[in-house]
């Protein structure tokens, strides 16, 4: 691993070694550990998801190899909580990784494992290259870490994307809910466009319960009615009758827009995003999503999901799935939406799972997310999960009905 900018950063994926280690059958254990470069310190990301929390601890370990020797750097306890993940940062210097004199160039490989008796237990592991070293038989050594409290660097959105993504699949807690104005939210489904309509007719019926009475056409008032209530009721109905005209011109702007799907999204975060599905066929038979380019993804098997040399189409396409795979692997695949605003640019991303519109086809009962269901192009009763993310803000969008 050769340094050549000021900054840098790598990822390593972990990956599952040994059996016996996961929180549930098919949740896998998997996670990644980033080292970023700058300034000559060297941040230590660790993050894992679906680890079996046990009475003895796991530890982070770095695999030395190339100048420094082979070596295996036990950095330190990793603590996992109820929900079986952690995510913990050490910063050191470069050349002094782990205060074992490691420099970073040299690291080759990390891994998550456990030491009863001071054998090497190996649970997750990863590598920079694809020739693995017989790395279980190199020379163990006792690392240092320091905890980074004083990084404060803002990050961005793939930064941020990384972060998660599991907090959303916790059962017992209330699943984040980005509040959107009811013009956004009925925009992304039929489904929460008949919520809406529900809503507003119970205001609505709620509403006329306390006006005044309206005789005929308002030709005769009840005495109640002054001249500034009949001023403010037609002010309202000449504002809703711009607000639709302005309805009717965006839906025109929206067709036109999008009569030229190959240049969306727009702009420089639109360019990284199609980046990444290039290799991808893109779909149409999602049509209830406006503004909204679909691609297919195929997988075969969970493998596909793992190990990708991109790590960032691994971090927005495969990751944010792979707990999902024994409801993708009935159909063979899972479609990735780019929803675009009228300007556009991509404004979130949307994940679909075929199924039909009942709970056993709907992952994990809507509580991860997928709470929005959508009929095929021409077809009732065949259909896709969806869920909302935003990319910016690192949440999941959920209709509140």
């Amino acid at each position: 691993m050769v340094q050549k900018k000021n900054y840098s950063r790598y990822f390593i994926i972990l990956q599952e070694d040994e059996k016996g280690f996961a929180i549930a059958s098919d949740k896998p254990p998997t996670g990644y550990v980033k080292l970023e470069v700058k300034n000559n310190k060297c941040k230590v990301s660790y993050y894992v998801q679906n680890l079996k929390k046990e009475t003895t601890p796991y530890f982070m370990a770095l695999v030395s190899g190339k100048k420094n020797g082979n070596k295996i750097i036990k950095v330190g306890e990793l603590n996992i909580d109820d929900y079986g993940r952690t995510d913990v940062s050490h910063e050191y210097p470069i050349e002094d990784i782990a205060y074992v004199g490691l420099n970073v160039e040299n690291v080759i490989g990390a891994a998550i494992v456990k030491l009863p008796d001071k054998n090497i237990v190996p649970v997750l592991s990863g590598f920079l290259t694809t020739d693995v070293p017989k790395w279980k038989e190199f020379l163990l050594l006792e690392g240092k870490t320091r905890v980074d409290e004083d990084v404060s660097e803002e990050k961005n959105i793939f930064d941020k994307y990384e972060e998660n993504i599991e907090t959303a699949k916790r059962e017992e807690n209330i699943i984040v809910k980005e509040e959107d104005s009811r013009e956004n939210l009925a925009e992304e489904s039929n489904v929460t466009e008949e919520v809406i309509k529900d809503e507003e007719k119970v205001r609505t019926d709620e509403c006329v319960k306390n006006e005044p009475e309206v005789i005929e056409d308002n030709k005769e008032l009840k005495s109640e009615d002054t001249d500034d209530d009949v001023k403010v009721r037609l002010e309202e109905e000449a504002e809703q009758k711009v607000i639709e005209d302005i309805e009717v011109i965006n839906e025109h702007i929206d067709e036109e827009l999008f009569r030229d799907k190959d240049d969306l999204p727009k702009g420089r975060t639109g360019e990284f995003f199609k980046n990444l599905v290039r290799d991808y066929n893109e779909i149409k038979d999602i049509s209830e999503i406006k503004r909204c380019k679909w691609y297919r993804i195929p997988i075969k098997d969970i493998n596909n999901m793992r190990g990708l040399k991109d790590y960032n189409k691994y971090a927005v396409i495969y990751y944010p799935m792979m707990n999902y795979y024994p409801y993708i692997r009935r159909h063979g695949y899972f479609s990735l939406g780019y929803k675009c605003d009228r300007d556009g640019k991509l404004k979130c991303l949307v994940y679909a799972i075929p199924g039909r519109r009942n709970k056993c086809d709907q992952p994990y009962g809507g509580k991860s997310g997928f709470v929005t269901w959508v009929p095929c192009k021409g077809k009732e009763d065949e259909g896709y999960w969806l869920m909302f993310y935003d990319f910016r803000k690192s949440t999941i969008l959920i209709p509140v009905k």
